[in-house]
């Protein structure tokens, strides 16, 4: 049975238990969904993931997430659908409502229903899961939707993080005294840091836009054409246009989520996990003020980084400030950051256009409304040729007219980059 205590990354998402920070993704879908084929599908998802079967109990002040016997199905909130911009605000009310009993699982779902027309609302808490998780729970969900004797499988949870370490370097004597020394100075300085009084985020808000097909193909077309990726002219494209906006401070920097699954051949792509690696980037003074030009070093930036990331290193170092958790989460809610925005880009989903009888319409990108001193988090899919976006922030950090702006500069910046492009 799962008892195994949170991560570092983990526990900073549960936030003491205090906070609310859930990954919510949407999909409009045409055709009829028989209830209980849903329920029945949800039950059979439930039982494939450990930790959506479990809940959080703390040890000490420790929390650890524990497998309850007898845990609630995956809840189900039906809604009567009036509207395609309903998922909008129930998306809202959901990155705001906490997972409040330890009986049901970390995980739910809403169901704007009509006659003909669904939206399928997925809401995991995120320390139990990343936004490919929920797109992988949704997919699971719309396949059983398909057909309802698949068997999906199961499969047992890791104890702890620790365990995808070598025992050489786990138990290598200088990296124990290194980590231990690194504890210590984190604590040092937290205790400091904690002082700082933590910033109110009392009006967060959700952006949501779509590049039609037409000019998302032109933008996709333009990123192959130049073997750039589409996450680096975006991330180039939002940094340009967040330091044209004179009203807000621009650093010239963001925090990309990197998926750590691609290092940990024990957790599987299908698999509920919730602990990605953030690199900072930033857009540096360059002779040329071309989009391509400066993504192209965007890119090779990154996948320097990338290359350098030591997995063992940030296990081990994160394993050691477990016990620092509830300063690190008060200090994340009070520090404002030296970046402008984390973006998280998950590409082309998995996701298929048809299921069956049932066919997709729509697909909104994984979000979550963070609690903690810098808010404003850009979220990226491209699904059926449309590349999707989600914006959401904080008044208090960044006013909605400031992101709308964001949006509009970022999108002008790109689209009229791809006219400039040299023929070949």
């Amino acid at each position: 049975m799962l008892k195994r205590k949170l991560s570092l990354i983990e526990g900073t998402m549960y936030a003491n238990g205090s906070g609310v920070v859930n990954v919510v993704s949407g999909i409009r879908i045409k055709g009829n969904i028989p209830e209980k084929a849903l329920h029945d599908a949800l039950s059979k998802v439930q039982k494939r993931h450990p930790l959506l079967r479990a809940g959080v109990a703390e040890d000490n002040g420790n929390p650890f997430f524990v497998e309850q016997k007898d845990i609630s199905k995956i809840p189900v909130r039906m809604v009567r659908r009036q509207s395609n911009e309903d998922w909008e605000k129930e998306s809202i009310t959901e990155c705001l409502s906490p997972f409040v009993s330890n009986d049901q699982p970390l995980a739910r779902l809403v169901w704007i229903k009509s006659d003909e027309v669904s939206d399928l609302i997925f809401v995991g808490h995120h320390c139990i899961c990343d936004g490919r998780s929920v797109l992988n729970m949704m997919d699971e969900t719309l396949r059983l939707l398909e057909q309802p004797h698949l068997d999906i499988g199961t499969y047992d949870s890791f104890s702890s993080v620790e365990e995808f370490i070598p025992d050489a370097i786990k138990h290598n004597k200088a990296n124990i005294i290194k980590v231990r020394i690194f504890a210590k100075l984190v604590k040092l300085s937290l205790n400091i840091l904690c002082l700082k009084k933590e910033i109110k985020r009392e009006q967060p808000y959700f952006l949501h836009w779509k590049i039609s097909k037409e000019e998302s193909a032109v933008i996709l077309q333009s990123c192959k054409s130049t073997e750039i990726s589409i996450h680096s002219a975006l991330s180039v494209a939002f940094l340009k246009a967040h330091q044209q906006i004179k009203q807000l401070k621009s650093y010239s920097r963001l925090y990309c989520a990197v998926d750590m699954r691609k290092f940990l051949p024990e957790v599987k792509e299908d698999m509920f996990f919730a602990f990605p690696a953030m690199i900072g980037l930033s857009l540096k003074a360059h002779k040329t003020t071309d989009l391509w030009v400066q993504a192209r070093t965007f890119k090779e930036k990154l996948q320097q980084e990338i290359s350098k990331l030591d997995v063992n290193k940030i296990f081990l170092y994160s394993s050691g400030l477990l016990q620092a958790l509830p300063k690190m989460s008060k200090y994340a809610k009070a520090e404002r950051g030296i970046h402008d925005f984390t973006f998280s880009n998950m590409g082309k989903v998995s996701i298929k256009e048809n299921y069956g009888v049932l066919e997709i319409e729509a697909l909104h990108s994984p979000s979550t409304m963070f609690p903690f001193g810098n808010p404003s988090t850009l979220f990226t899919t491209t699904f059926r040729g449309e590349i999707d976006f989600i914006f959401t922030s904080d008044e208090a950090f960044i006013k909605k007219e400031d992101a709308m702006m964001l949006k509009q500069n970022a999108l002008r910046l790109l689209l009229n980059s791809t006219k400039t492009m040299p023929c070949e």
